[in-house]
């Protein structure tokens, strides 16, 4: 398993500028609500025993992720994540309806045009080969990110901006 400390060091390179934090911090959300509600269409059933959906099997899959990779930021992250789960079960609970399959296309359309908008103000292209790395990672480091932004966790802060400003330092260098 990679460390969250290189992961959100990665995550952080495609982040440099302030108003890209922000986006990221509406649109990763959105994006991760839509998987939820789509998700929440596949129901695992065995009579009597198991009735569950991919949206909670993925949830509880990525919370123990997180809390495996740094269990405060996990901690914080929890209870947004359940709710957010919470809510796309509301939608997807029925079955795949015109309501829920409108929501699931709304809110993941506005989510990956904010997404794509965050890379093209970054002046960069998006992260394809690192995307499914970033997809994952991305819930955890916006939650240090805020973090961050209210003076908590300095220390993490600073290790993970530290490599990440000394390495795009390195590659300008190298570019020059």
């Amino acid at each position: 398993m990679i460390p969250f400390i290189n992961q959100a060091q990665g995550y952080a390179a495609y982040q440099q500028n302030v108003t890209t934090r922000y986006i990221h911090i509406v649109s990763v959300p959105l994006i991760l609500f839509s998987v939820m509600i789509l998700l929440g269409f596949i129901r695992v059933i065995i009579l009597g025993v198991l009735n569950i959906d991919l949206a909670e099997i993925a949830t509880l899959g990525l919370l123990v992720y997180y809390f495996c990779l740094q269990w405060r930021l996990a901690l914080a992250l929890a209870p947004v994540m359940i709710f957010l789960l919470w809510v796309a079960e509301c939608f997807s609970y029925a079955g795949p309806s015109s309501f829920a399959l409108e929501a699931f296309a709304i809110t993941f359309l506005i989510g990956s045009v904010l997404q794509y908008a965050s890379y093209f103000i970054e002046g960069k292209r998006p992260p394809f080969s690192a995307m499914s790395q970033h997809i994952l990672i991305a819930p955890l480091s916006l939650t240090a990110e805020v973090f961050f932004m209210v003076g908590y966790m300095q220390p993490l802060k600073d290790e993970i901006y530290s490599a990440s400003s000394t390495s795009s330092m390195s590659n300008d260098a190298s570019g020059v």
